[in-house]
């Protein structure tokens, strides 16, 4: 029988958190590498806006002892927004990145949000496919603090109140 996944809340710095972000940064270098010589003033900036004091929630899926996934809820000044949802390659295609966003959505509802919101890159298909399958809609323009990058994508999702 197959160990069941958890979630559980942890901070932005637990260490298993801050690997599997490195586990993702790694992945992406390579998507992005072309794009990053053409645009070079972009390098390194795709977490540049993070600042750890507007995180309200991170959540950790554990699979035994073992860190399988995390997303983050932060604050912006206008809305709230989903970050650095990451699945270690290893685990996915178990519907633990699905669990993780039912649980962030859950936990931004609570705290009153009608919508959410995220953004990601347009080299990042799995991710796009994973968003628009869940109830996600891609938004026209980007919203602040995103820039008009060329790469850069940004979805809402309504939220049923609670």
């Amino acid at each position: 029988m197959s160990e069941q996944v958890r979630i559980i809340r942890a901070s932005h710095n637990d260490p298993r958190v801050t690997a599997l972000h490195a586990e993702k940064d790694a992945e992406l270098e390579p998507r992005y590498r072309a794009y990053y010589a053409a645009y070079p003033e972009y390098q390194g900036r795709s977490d540049e806006t993070l600042d750890p004091t507007s995180i309200l929630t991170t959540l950790l899926a554990l699979k035994g002892d073992s860190a399988a996934g995390t997303v983050m809820l932060r604050a912006l000044t206008d809305r709230l927004e989903v970050k650095r949802l990451i699945v270690g390659k290893k685990y996915r295609g178990r519907g633990i990145a699905t669990a993780l966003m039912q649980h962030i959505e859950r936990d931004a509802a609570t705290r009153g949000t009608t919508e959410l919101y995220l953004h990601t890159g347009s080299l990042q298909q799995d991710a796009i496919a994973l968003y628009e399958k869940t109830g996600w809609h891609r938004l026209p323009q980007l919203f602040t603090p995103y820039k008009d990058d060329g790469v850069s994508q940004c979805y809402v999702k309504q939220l049923a109140s609670h």
